[in-house]
Order: structure tokens, then C-alpha cells, then sequence
């Protein structure tokens, strides 16, 4: 009999130890495909890291294409409007041209009707002259000391006489009138010369406005062409700025899309990685309690079989006690009974100590400039969803680990920047991970287990960014939230 419950402990402790041996089996298989997850996912990150000096080149000519582009505008404006300003001064110029030689025109008609007016009344003064000086002559002649030699030598009538006395009287009295009338007629002349002398003058100062108004709207006329050819130039090279940086943009984005397909491929393959893990789990749960079932079953049944056993031993022990009894003379005997069983009782286990989150510390004592949502990104103009919250940090100040955790990600990417992932583990029902972007650089890495408010980096302004900050995500089983909905 004790043979055989030797063999069925052997046998007992036989099962379970194959059942051990094929969950370690199991549990190196499980290990290698996780090293060889991790060692993808490592490769992956190698890939990602060397493709950042790629990624942040294009990145800068991107940057620089836009920069040219707003310069570009920039002076495309000015000139525009310096263009304005002068077809303007040009417009004005040749409307105060055209002002000019109209008054020109002016000035030049009414220098000639001044000229005509001084020639009629120097004609009529001319004439008048002629006459005067003619019939002063004649009443000369008639009034002089020859009369009474013209009596003497020609045929001449006392009447005769007479009536040439009473014409010399008429042409003497008709003489003081062109007198008085030659006298206006002079100052007619001399009025009219004034006049002339005015227009002349008024007509030379008209020329030379004229001809300095014209010379100021041919310089306007040449500034404004100069700058219409200076617009051209600017609006080629505008249109070539914003091709440039068209093409840069299309090239930063299939960039950045390539990498989010690469993130979406790690997450994905980290959240299989995790499930397997999870099944795996649950199965070794599983089979440890069964295993754990199986050899109870087993000390209890190897426990029966040594209580029947030691039944038997006692019945034997009794029946030869009684033959032996039997065989030979009675006698007292005193039986001292004696306890040997002793009732063992096992202390209850000890409470384990409740688990609780230690919470989670602001990365930064920034104030919020951005929270999460849809936005217009300020690089790009494009409205997407800003995938977390900004924190308006000053450049080089620390960056702190939220919580304690691992790091599990850092690398380059053309949008983020300099990026680093911290795992938190469960928390609260939750596997959380923390996301920090845009660094100048980072003080940890891959693997390396940080505490809460550690120092991890420090901020920056890499990737797309307008300027310094701390650009903070948080993942709830894989997925991106809003880390300030329940975080922080």
C-alpha cells in the first residue's frame, strides 16, 4: 500500500510539473514575439529618427517658402500701393497739365487781342496825327505873313480871301477837337501797351508753369511705369514664392501624413501586442487555476489514501493487540488518552493596501494658449483638430513627467517636432500615455523609468510651430483625448 501511494505521488508531482514546463514553454514563446515586437518597433524608431533631418530640412524650406511668400506680399503691397499713389499724382498731374495749357491758351489769346488793340489804336492815332499835322499846315498857310504877297501876285478876290479866313477859322476850331481826340486816342495806346505788356508777361509765366508741369508729369509718368514694371517683377516672384511654397507645403504634408501612418502602425501593433498579452494573461490565469484545482484534488486524494492507509495500520495494530491480549493473563492497564491532533488554524491573509493614483502634475507652469479642438493650424491655415494643449512656455524652460511612468517613444516627426511618450500604465481603469512635443531636446530616454516632476526636457519650437511652447497629448488606451478633461 505505501508503494503504491508513493507511485500516485510521484505521479501527482509529475503533472504538475509538465503542466510548468509547458507554460514556461508558452511563456518564452510569448516573450520572443514581444522581443521581436519590440525589436520592429525599434527598428521603426530607428527609421523615424533618421528620417528627422529629412523631415526637418523640408521642414525649413517649407518654413522658408511661406517666409518668402509673406515677404513676397509684403512687397508686392508696398509697390502697390506706391503704384496707386503715383498713377494718382500722375492722374492729378495731367489734369493741372491740361489746367495749364488751357490757361496757356488763355494767356496767349489774350496777349494777341492786347496786341491787335495796341496796333488799331496806334493806327487811329497815326491817322489822326496825319490829319492834324495836314491842316495845321493849311491854316498855316492861310494865317502866315504870305497872304498879302499871295494878294499882290495872284488874282485873288476880297471874297475869296474871306472865305479862305473863315476856313482857316473852321479848320483851326475843328483841329482843337482832334487835338482832344488824339490826346485819347494816346492814352487808349498807352493803356493798350500796358495791357500787352501784362499779357506778355502773364503768358511768359503761363509757358513756364506749363512747361514745369509738363516735366512734372512726364516724371510721374516715368515713376509710374517703373513701378508697374516693378509690380510685375514682384507679382512673378510672388507667384513663384507661392508655387515654392505650395510644393513644400504638398511635400511636408505627404511627409507628415507617411509619419502618422507610421504612428497609426506602432499603435496599432502595440495594442495587439497588448492584447495578445492580456490573452496570454488570462490564460495563464486560467491554467494556474486550474493547476491549482488539479493538486488540491490531488493532496486531498493522497490524503484519504493516507488516512484509509493509517486506518488500516490502526485495525491491524488492534487486531494483533487483542490476539496478543488474548493470549495472555489480564491486567490493569491504565490508557492515558492523549490528543494528537491539534487544530491548526491558518491567519487570514492580510489586506492588501488599496491602490490609488497619486495624480497627475501640470508639465509645465506655463499658462494654457491653446486648448484641445478644432482650430486653424497658424502654419499651415488648415482647419484641423489640435490634437492637445498648449502651454505659452518661455524657450529652454523644463518640461516635467506628469506622472511616474516609462518612456516608450522619442523621435523626430515634421509636425510635432522633438516628441517623447511617457507610459503611465493603468490608471484609474485607463492605460495612460503622455505625449510631449516640439522640445528643443529631451534629458531621457527609451526604456528609462521617470518620476513624477521629473525634468524630462526642455521647450522648444521644432516641427511646425510659431514659436516657443509646449505642445502636451494624452492617450486613453491608445487613443488621443483631451488631456484636460480628466487629467489635469
Amino acid at each position: 500500500m505505501l508503494a503504491s501511494v508513493a507511485v500516485m505521488a510521484v505521479i501527482g508531482t509529475m503533472a504538475p510539473n509538465a503542466a510548468a514546463d509547458q507554460l514556461d514553454d508558452e511563456r518564452r514563446r510569448v516573450g520572443n514575439e514581444i522581443s521581436q515586437l519590440g525589436d520592429q518597433r525599434s527598428n521603426l524608431q530607428g527609421q523615424i529618427q533618421s528620417q528627422g533631418a529629412a523631415v526637418a530640412e523640408a521642414n525649413a524650406q517649407n518654413l522658408a517658402a511661406i517666409q518668402a511668400l509673406q515677404e513676397a506680399e509684403d512687397r508686392l503691397a508696398e509697390a502697390e500701393a506706391q503704384l496707386a499713389a503715383a498713377e494718382s499724382q500722375l492722374r492729378a498731374a495731367e489734369e493741372l497739365d491740361a489746367q495749364r495749357a488751357a490757361e496757356l491758351e488763355a494767356a496767349e489769346i489774350a496777349l494777341a487781342k492786347a496786341r491787335a488793340d495796341v496796333a488799331a489804336a496806334q493806327a487811329a492815332y497815326d491817322s489822326l496825327n496825319r490829319r492834324i499835322d495836314e491842316e495845321i499846315t493849311i491854316v498855316t498857310q492861310q494865317q502866315g505873313p504870305l497872304v498879302n504877297l499871295a494878294l499882290l501876285l495872284t488874282d485873288t478876290s476880297a471874297a475869296d480871301l474871306n472865305h479862305r479866313a473863315q476856313l482857316g477859322t473852321t479848320l483851326f476850331d475843328a483841329s482843337a477837337l482832334e487835338l482832344d481826340e488824339a490826346e485819347r486816342l494816346r492814352f487808349v495806346l498807352d493803356e493798350a501797351n500796358a495791357r500787352a505788356d501784362a499779357a506778355e508777361k502773364a503768358a511768359a509765366e503761363a509757358r513756364r508753369i506749363a512747361a514745369e508741369q509738363l516735366a512734372a508729369s512726364q516724371a510721374a509718368r516715368q515713376k509710374a511705369a517703373d513701378l508697374k514694371a516693378q509690380v510685375a517683377a514682384l507679382v512673378e516672384e510672388r507667384n513663384a514664392a507661392a508655387d515654392a511654397a505650395s510644393q513644400a507645403l504638398a511635400r511636408e504634408q505627404q511627409i507628415q501624413a507617411d509619419m502618422e501612418a507610421e504612428n497609426a502602425a506602432v499603435e496599432q501593433r502595440i495594442q495587439q501586442r497588448i492584447a495578445e498579452a492580456n490573452k496570454l494573461d488570462s490564460q495563464i490565469a486560467e491554467r494556474n487555476r486550474r493547476l491549482e484545482e488539479e493538486r488540491r484534488q490531488r493532496e486531498e486524494e493522497a490524503k484519504r489514501q493516507r488516512e484509509a492507509e493509517a486506518k488500516r495500520q490502526r485495525e491491524a495494530a488492534a487486531k494483533a493487540a487483542a490476539a496478543k491480549k488474548a493470549s495472555q493473563p489480564a491486567k490493569k492497564t491504565t490508557t492515558t488518552r492523549t490528543s494528537t491532533s491539534r487544530s491548526q488554524s491558518r491567519p487570514a491573509p492580510k489586506p492588501a493596501a488599496a491602490s490609488t493614483s497619486s495624480g497627475f502634475v501640470m508639465p509645465s507652469g506655463a499658462r494654457i494658449t491653446s486648448r484641445y479642438g478644432m482650430r486653424v493650424h497658424p502654419v499651415t491655415g488648415i482647419y484641423k483638430l489640435h490634437d492637445g494643449t498648449d502651454f505659452g512656455a518661455s524657450c529652454g524652460s523644463p518640461i516635467r513627467a506628469a506622472a511616474d511612468g516609462v518612456v516608450t517613444e522619442r523621435y523626430y516627426n515634421a509636425g510635432y517636432g522633438n516628441r517623447l511618450m511617457v507610459d503611465h500604465g493603468r490608471v484609474n481603469g485607463y492605460n495612460v500615455t503622455t505625449g510631449y512635443n516640439h522640445a528643443t531636446r529631451y534629458t531621457v530616454g527609451v526604456g528609462q523609468r521617470v518620476k513624477k516632476g521629473q525634468t524630462i526636457g526642455y521647450v522648444g519650437s521644432t516641427g511646425y510651430s510659431t514659436g516657443c511652447h509646449l505642445h502636451l497629448m494624452v492617450w486613453e488606451n491608445g487613443r488621443v483625448v483631451d488631456p484636460m478633461a480628466r487629467w489635469f
